[in-house]
């Protein structure tokens, strides 16, 4: 259980590591960093949940025994009630409610242990029914995971945890352990579903690079990252739009776009021109590049600012064009 003591390097949960650190941090990059704390919590949570799963055995056994304690405590209570009954004048009463007292914390002890039990297999429950979303994301197909993702926190709050009794019987008590079951739950949920919607991040970063040591802003159109091959472009812009983060994604890609193509475009205060290629194969179009080439000309120094709207509004459109074919 180190993970629980670790320290955390903010720097780490970013994106990028070469973060100017005098400079404040975008907008899009603070959402980042706190989806990302949320996301190591929750690793913090499932840690937890790994460590019951590996015990499982364990706690069946555990409360199997418990089961049959309980019965036999049961049967003991009666019995000693009925002794009550003959020898209520007598002073061994007293002593007598002492044990009866004990016999009834015990069997209280023995029901909790039972419903933790409960919520072990209905992790285990959980598990299965979230195995198929990470199979799809493995096949690449990131827009069924995501579905599947949504779907599985959708039905969080509807299941069912401890069943054979009525929902008016339960006690304050027991009410507030189902509402923290449901949490634990959602909790679960809510980690698998912010791992899916880092890696579809990481996709759009992959998709949309800014080179600058070449000029170039390339878009790729067929993305492979950790072992997922062959994912298309817009399959991760739909499978975004269905997890709720693709207004996040593009927000990630304007302001790189202003910070890597735009701003050394203003900077550079001379005329610019572009060159746009595509690389193309048997399948269709696997890369659009856009070359911002700088006037050689030394007898321009400086632009006007219609100039640079232009060459700003035709980065713009580039961008626009590659993502939303």
């Amino acid at each position: 259980m180190d993970v629980l003591f670790n320290s955390i390097d903010v720097r780490d949960l970013l994106s990028s590591h070469d973060l100017d650190e005098s400079s404040p941090l975008s907008a899009p990059d603070l959402r980042l960093l706190i989806d990302r704390l949320q996301v190591h919590s929750l690793h913090i949570k499932s840690k937890v949940r790994h460590y019951v799963l590996s015990h499982h055995h364990d706690f069946a056994s555990l409360f199997a025994q418990c089961s049959d304690a309980v019965s036999t405590s049961q049967n003991l209570s009666d019995r000693v009630s009925d002794l009550l009954t003959i020898l209520s004048d007598h002073p061994i009463v007293a002593e007598i409610r002492d044990v009866v007292e004990e016999i009834g914390q015990t069997r209280r002890e023995a029901r909790e242990k039972r419903e933790l039990l409960d919520l072990v297999r209905a992790i285990v429950e959980l598990s299965e029914e979230l195995r198929s979303v990470w199979e799809d994301v493995g096949a690449g197909r990131v827009v069924e995971a995501a579905q599947a993702g949504e779907e599985a926190e959708g039905g969080v709050a509807g299941r069912r945890w401890c069943g054979g009794r009525a929902s008016g019987v339960w006690g304050v008590k027991e009410g507030m352990e189902k509402l923290q079951k449901r949490k634990f739950r959602s909790f679960y949920v809510n980690s698998e579903l912010f791992m899916i919607q880092d890696l579809l991040v990481r996709f759009m970063e992959n998709a949309v690079r800014f080179d600058q040591q070449h000029n170039e802003v390339r878009v790729n159109y067929l993305l492979s990252l950790n072992g997922i091959e062959g994912v298309e472009l817009r399959t991760v812009l739909k499978a975004m739009d269905v997890v709720g983060i693709l207004d996040y994604g593009l927000a990630k890609v304007a302001d790189k776009m202003i910070k890597y193509a735009i701003i050394p475009v203003v900077k550079r205060r001379s005329n610019v021109s572009f060159v746009e290629d595509i690389n193309q194969e048997k399948g269709g179009i696997m890369e659009t590049i856009l070359r911002i080439v700088p006037s050689s000309d030394p007898e321009i120094e400086n632009v006007d600012g219609e100039s640079i709207f232009s060459a700003i509004i035709h980065i713009i459109e580039f961008i626009y064009r590659s993502l939303f074919f």
